[in-house]
């Protein structure tokens, strides 16, 4: 049975060493904008990663529901931290495979 709050604490983890990725400076916006996210969200995604660890949603329209929530948009902040447009998109394609990765372990 999938655990919820044991996704949340490796999605933690998992965003921490993704930021690893961009740089060191944005590390704690980016674990927060995650964050915020699965909290923004949390009704919708406990719904979406239910459905897809019981194969009733397949890994595509999981990626899709997730790439479709305007709460990524939030990541345009680091705009702010010198991140260029194309970095931001990158890092919003990386942080929804990273909540699909950190799905799989939840399996």
């Amino acid at each position: 049975m999938f655990n919820f709050n044991s996704f949340l604490e490796t999605l933690r983890e998992d965003l921490g060493n993704l930021a690893m990725d961009f740089g060191e400076d944005f590390k704690d916006d980016l674990v927060e904008a995650g964050s915020d996210l699965v909290n923004n969200t949390r009704e919708d995604l406990e719904r979406w990663t239910r459905q897809y660890a019981e194969g009733d949603l397949s890994k595509e329209d999981f990626k899709f529901l997730l790439k479709g929530r305007k709460d990524l948009a939030e990541l345009e902040a680091l705009k702010q931290k010198g991140l260029t447009q194309i970095r931001i998109d990158e890092l919003k394609d990386a942080v929804v495979d990273t909540i699909i990765g950190s799905v799989r372990k939840g399996f």
